[in-house]
């Protein structure tokens, strides 16, 4: 069991696109958006398939800036699921909401797909819909936001799509899940994604039929995103949302900690940059603090890199994210 878990943490296929289903707070921080840029230039390159992207956060500006960067990156049918439930985010740094309300002579100035984000569909009834048309052990979930639509899609029921329950559903279709999530640094701190909704993530952890990984706030708060690269590496475009993004979140210049593209990295990359524990047990407590026990037939682990390791993930975000993706089609 140790070995097959060890085997497990590196996912990703160097010969095949691997399918994944991405679900972010995107709006919260900018991490979220430059997670997703990867996630596109992988899939530029064939890498990797993006099945769908939920948003666990409330407010309809999440999805809508979701939609904008699916249009802008020329992925513009890629599902998107919102969560009625979802956590309510701080609208005084929330960059998705500043993007989507800019305008051009009353006009929203970045192109959109959705008309009306607010008839997408619950991202548990998507989750349930994609995962269903899938080869069985063949998707890949990465959620560096809340755990509020994967708490969700473990409490339903079987429906139109598959007579499988929430758990049994995932059991069948998904090879791992992928978290930014948790600490383990002792320093008796919640970590922000697990504390904005223990019971989603506390059920996750609890009750995951397969494998997870988790890549812990100490890591990506180490690996920090260049600002400099944003103000001096997008000169071939004027409208960028992920740069309208970046210099909306936070009086620029700033670096910023990396902690969902670890999360990203970990499946696009798997084990270029960071190691995993050994198979244990996380466990979440009521106060939202995660804990670590190693255990031989424990489905959980999470991620560690050495220094250097840091510094050559740090390069390759610069790397990649600066590129102009393939797929590029929209004019300014």
């Amino acid at each position: 069991m140790v070995a097959l878990l060890a085997m497990e943490c590196n996912v990703v296929a160097k010969d095949a696109a691997t399918t994944v289903i991405f679900d972010t707070d995107m709006g919260n921080d900018i991490d979220d958006a430059l997670a997703l840029d990867l996630l596109y230039k992988y899939q530029d390159m064939g890498r990797i398939k993006l099945l769908g992207i939920m948003s666990s956060k409330k407010e309809r500006e999440s999805a809508q800036y979701i939609d904008v960067m699916s249009t802008w990156y020329g992925y513009r049918k890629t599902p998107i699921g919102i969560a009625r439930d979802g956590v309510k985010g701080e609208l005084a740094t929330n960059y998705a909401t500043k993007v989507v309300g800019m305008k051009v002579a009353g006009k929203p100035m970045l192109k959109r797909s959705v008309k009306d984000v607010g008839k997408l569909p619950d991202a548990h009834k998507l989750y349930r819909k994609l995962l269903a048309s899938q080869p069985d052990n063949s998707v890949v979930i990465i959620c560096t936001g809340f755990a509020t639509n994967l708490g969700n899609l473990l409490s339903t029921a079987g429906d139109s799509y598959s007579p499988l329950n929430g758990r049994d559903l995932i059991s069948r279709k998904v090879k791992q899940i992928v978290l930014m999530a948790g600490r383990f640094d002792n320093t008796g701190e919640a970590e922000y994604n697990v504390v904005n909704d223990i019971a989603s993530c506390a059920k996750l952890f609890a009750e995951s039929p397969v494998p997870v990984v988790t890549s812990p706030f100490e890591l990506g708060l180490r690996v920090l995103f260049p600002g400099e690269c944003i103000e001096k590496d997008f000169g071939w475009t004027a409208l960028h949302p992920l740069v309208l993004g970046y210099k909306a979140f936070l009086k620029m210049p700033y670096d910023r900690p990396t902690w969902d593209l670890t999360a990203v990295l970990h499946v696009l990359e798997p084990g270029r940059f960071m190691s995993c524990t050994k198979p244990g047990r996380i466990d979440v407590d009521e106060k939202g603090r995660t804990r670590y026990t190693p255990a031989r037939d424990g489905k959980h682990s999470y991620l560690t890199a050495t220094d250097e390791q840091r510094r050559e993930m740090a390069e390759f975000f610069v790397e990649i994210i600066s590129k102009k993706p393939k797929k590029f089609r929209i004019k300014d």
